[in-house]
């Protein structure tokens, strides 16, 4: 009885002081407040960029009340904390007049912020992106930011200012010279010589920017230094009313990439010198292939990368459908659809992550409700909202239409139909661009996009992408092994190759994705190595038929010492630069995929056996007779020519690599150091989960037979 009485005088207390609120709330003084406007000296917007002051960086906003009520300014920081880490250490800002990071201002008045940075002693970051917000009592603004950015001076200042537009534009700009060489130069044999000569130029030039990019980046750098991890930044506001802006960076997961698509720019263009038909139409595609596929590398925001994914694309399928062989109808057709519906996917998910990201602050400033730039989304916990697609799981939907979309591209098993037709029938230049850059957007989609915005779904498919890494390994390699058609052979192999990628990405540990980003390079280096040779015997035997080649060493001894250790660098070889990423890949994966990882490592075994059987086939044993009588070497007196200067230009930077790096790879394992380790964390995080190759005897797991939780470094 007493608990019913106790139960009706709390509900009449709860009854009148609901009937009270009103009155009271009524009662109440209105909260009146100013309005906030921030404000750079001589410029619309920022972001405000600071300038050298003896050791640091300084630079001054300005916060006003336009409004006709006073304004509590309660705070001004730069944006981020120590959990999340936005811009470099020892960056701060406070009022001007020395009252530290609060104040009033009387209405229609104003007060000065300083912003000081001072670059650490380490030199990591030597950029600064970030955001200065300021907290008031203008509820209608809500927090409200000026971007601020600065940087410090580095050797060639025309070039190191903005490298990365260089690298991403100086290709458009060779498309646009040949294009005016069409139009506006010589006529004939002569113009068609001063195209290819622009063109080698142009690509040339694209090399050396690269090479220095790759010299002065730190590969030490990471997400703790500030600026998410990346160097060499440039981010401008593209589209306001979108939330979309010119953002590129890059970091230890993409600066050997960029070094890769620069030299096999150079090696395509040498290998397309036997281009005869339309040059200027050809290398203006292959320079817009060139420069979109270094966009998709250094995009940062997802509509820029979307554009550039789609440039690249459509000028593949060109290339494919105006220069190629005669079944270049049907290839840039199968080409075409396939990337179409790649591209569809990769559509619906980049509006999807769009619409449900979060409230953030373009580069100047300007407050957005939902944003595109990956860093952004990177903090978007879509996990935690709960949220549905089409009646699914949204992270698991949208994950699974970025992994498709990626996987096309990468080739995986059973999306790979596309890349036999297409390096069967492309030019040699293109099919170099082909396997040595094409391919490697999708595994790079896969850690720059799906991994980086999407780890808690990444993580439920690991499992998956470990077995279909396994499958294509093993499948790609037996139809290597049919392959009479040599071109067709090395474009199986290729992918083959490629599933490496996917089971060093599936094992998520720091020597899995290490092996990843390796494989991606030393495939790319050896891929190009392959077609070049296989574009060397076509142009004199016109033919792709390995049992007609037979004996060739004994012709071209020169030319059989760069075929075979293309081949032999492709199939893993210890001592060259193939042998890296698969082992690396493999020992990943071991700890939880011990036979996934074995059938890995059979299909390895697989495609070298279709490997060595070319070159058995190729260059050892006795040239046919009937060559002698050939049409085709009948201006050589019946012989093959050996390889010429042209053909070794191509191939000799490939061949220094291929063996330098299978020496000595600690060079690529010190520039992708810091995005190994940042990857890692953020799909693997440190845990009771977390994945780790295990050190003693007892194997992957532990003796109760739970999964091992140690961490192991990056090699």
């Amino acid at each position: 009885m007493l608990h019913v009485i106790r139960a009706v005088f709390v509900a009449l207390l709860a009854a009148a002081a609901l009937l009270a609120a009103p009155r009271a709330l009524a009662d109440a003084p209105a909260v009146k407040a100013g309005a906030i406007h921030l404000a750079l000296d001589g410029q619309a917007r920022g972001p405000l960029e600071l300038l050298p002051h003896d050791a640091a960086y300084e630079g001054e906003f300005v916060i006003e009340n336009v409004g006709a009520e006073p304004l509590f300014v309660s705070r001004v920081a730069p944006r981020g904390d120590v959990d999340d880490v936005r811009s470099p250490a020892h960056l701060g800002a406070r009022f001007a007049d020395g009252s530290g990071t609060s104040a009033v201002i009387a209405p229609h008045a104003s007060k000065r912020v300083r912003v000081t940075w001072e670059p650490a002693k380490d030199g990591r970051a030597r950029q600064l992106f970030g955001h200065i917000v300021v907290t008031s009592t203008d509820d209608t603004a809500g927090e409200v930011a000026m971007g601020v950015k600065a940087a410090v001076p580095r050797s060639f200042a025309a070039v190191s200012a903005h490298p990365l537009l260089w690298l991403i534009f100086l290709p458009f700009l060779g498309a646009l010279a040949a294009i005016g060489l069409h139009f506006a130069g010589p006529r004939g044999a002569a113009a068609d010589r001063a195209t290819r000569w622009v063109a080698l130029a142009v690509a040339g030039l694209e090399c050396l920017l690269a090479l220095w990019v790759f010299a002065s980046f730190d590969g030490d750098m990471t997400r703790a230094d500030g600026n998410d991890g990346f160097q060499f930044i440039d981010r401008v506001v593209w589209v306001r009313s979108l939330g979309v802006e010119f953002f590129v960076g890059l970091d230890g997961t993409n600066v050997v990439l960029v070094a890769l698509a620069a030299l096999l720019a150079f090696v395509g263009v040498i290998a397309s010198f036997s281009v005869e038909r339309a040059i200027q139409g050809y290398f203006a595609l292959f320079f817009l292939l060139v420069g979109a596929a270094i966009g998709v590398f250094v995009a940062l925001d997802l509509v820029l990368f979307f554009v550039f994914w789609e440039t690249a694309l459509l000028a593949l399928a060109f290339l494919v459908a105006g220069w190629g062989g005669a079944r270049r109808n049907y290839a840039a057709l199968k080409v075409g659809l396939t990337m179409l519906l790649g591209t569809a996917l990769l559509l619906i998910a980049v509006v999807a992550l769009h619409d449900h990201s979060d409230r953030t602050f373009l580069v100047d400033g300007t407050a957005v409700s939902r944003g595109f730039a990956i860093p952004d989304l990177m903090r978007v916990a879509y996990n935690g909202k709960h949220l549905t697609l089409f009646g699914f799981d949204f992270v698991k939907v949208v994950w699974v239409a970025l992994f498709l979309a990626f996987g096309l591209v990468l080739p995986m098993f059973p999306l790979h139909t596309w890349l036999p037709d297409a390096v069967g029938e492309a030019p040699a230049g293109t099919s170099v661009l082909i396997v040595g850059l094409v391919l490697k957007m999708g595994p790079y989609g896969i850690l720059r996009v799906a991994f980086a915005v999407l780890p808690e779904a990444s993580r439920w498919a690991a499992g998956t992408m470990v077995a279909l890494g396994a499958v294509s390994v093993v499948w790609a390699a037996l139809c290597a092994l049919s392959q009479n058609d040599l071109r067709r052979l090395v474009a199986y192999g290729a992918a083959s190759q490629m599933g490496f990628c996917l089971i060093g990405l599936g094992a998520m540990t720091p020597q899995g994705i290490s092996g990843c980003i390796l494989q991606m390079f030393n495939q790319g280096i050896l891929g190009a190595m392959l077609v070049v040779v296989a574009g060397v015997v076509a142009d004199r035997a016109h033919t792709q038929d390995i049992a007609r080649l037979r004996g060739l060493g004994s012709e071209m001894p020169v030319y059989a010492t760069f075929f075979g250790l293309a081949f032999l660098g492709a199939l893993g070889l210890p001592g060259l630069a193939g042998f890296w990423g698969q082992v690396l890949a493999i020992f990943g994966a071991f700890p939880l995929y011990r036979g996934l990882a074995c059938l890995a490592a059979f299909g390895g075994v697989l495609s070298a056996a279709a490997f060595l059987s070319a070159i058995q086939r190729v260059c050892m044993g006795k040239l046919d007779d009937e060559w002698r009588k050939s049409p085709y070497l009948e201006p050589f007196g019946g012989k093959f020519p050996e390889i010429s200067f042209r053909e070794i230009a191509a191939l000799a930077p490939l061949a220094v690599l291929c063996v330098g790096l299978g020496l000595w790879p600690a060079p690529l394992f010190a520039t992708i150091a810091g995005g190994v380790r940042d990857t890692t964390s953020l799909v693997n995080p440190p845990g009771p989960d977390q994945i780790a190759l295990l050190s003693g005897a007892e194997g992957a797991r532990g003796e109760d037979g739970d999964a091992p939780s140690r961490s192991s470094p990056a090699p």
